[in-house]
């Protein structure tokens, strides 16, 4: 099967929504182009309490957001 050469790169992915209420999971299936989903990552706040050793030793996991244009 051949396709335009300029066409973008489309992924499969979807957003699954477990509640612990319900046993049937909400499924939404989608495609998206990669070029316009960016993700970023943020170091939680770090701990102001302790001494000099402990500045640059973070509080939790990252905050993570994604971003993506959905039509």
């Amino acid at each position: 099967m051949t396709t335009f050469p300029n066409s973008p790169r489309l992924l499969k992915s979807a957003l699954i929504w477990i509640d612990p209420l319900n046993p049937l999971a909400s499924v939404v299936v989608f495609q998206y182009n990669s070029d316009t989903m960016t993700r970023r990552l943020e170091p939680r706040a770090v701990s102001s309490e302790g001494g000099c050793d402990e500045v640059f030793r973070p509080s939790g996991a990252p905050k993570e957001t994604v971003t993506l244009k959905a039509e």
